[in-house]
């Protein structure tokens, strides 16, 4: 077997490249690579988010402790509708609908218009109203003894008297 001739790898694409030797590689030491200053800042950066979960931990705790307080204060303060009552409100409303629904129908509420457009209106109260004095003025001054109301009523009952007299002279005088 021949050794193939060396080529570049553009010539054939195709072609498996000769492998060649590994590289020999330095070991390196962690413990000297460590830097002073940035174990510091990390201890730092521990020590800080140390602090912040102990204040969001107390905060967490305040304010479950503050929505347990208000929980439990609500239901000492208000108590609330038992399921019993409202059974007997929701019972109340049936009975109230049902009351409504017999007494109300189209033909009384019909009935009722009808009642209110027939009423009175102001002006026509106004009329009314100024017609009751009239006859009340009236009445008072006939009432009051007016003298030519009085004088005419004396005239009118002599009349009378005159009139009864002559019939009754009519009756006693002989046929002829």
């Amino acid at each position: 077997m021949t050794p193939p001739e060396r080529r570049e790898p553009g010539d054939r694409p195709t072609e498996h490249l000769p492998a060649t030797a590994p590289v020999a590689r330095e070991a390196v030491v962690a413990g000297e690579v460590v830097d002073p200053l940035w174990a510091e800042r990390l201890e730092d950066s521990v020590r800080s988010l140390k602090g912040l979960v102990a204040l969001l931990a107390v905060l967490a705790l305040a304010g479950i402790g503050l929505s347990l307080y208000a929980l439990l204060r609500d239901e000492d303060d208000r108590q609330g509708a038992s399921r019993e009552r409202v059974a007997r409100l929701d019972n109340r409303v049936d009975r109230l609908e049902g009351r409504l629904g017999s007494t109300t129908n189209g033909a009384d509420v019909a009935r009722l218009k009808d009642r209110l457009e027939t009423k009175a209106d102001t002006r026509s109260l106004q009329e009314l109203s100024d017609e009751v004095q009239q006859l009340q003025a009236s009445l008072d001054k006939v009432s009051s003894g007016d003298d030519s109301s009085a004088d005419a009523v004396t005239q009118l009952d002599g009349r009378v008297d005159e009139l009864s007299e002559q019939v009754e002279a009519l009756r006693s005088e002989p046929a002829p």
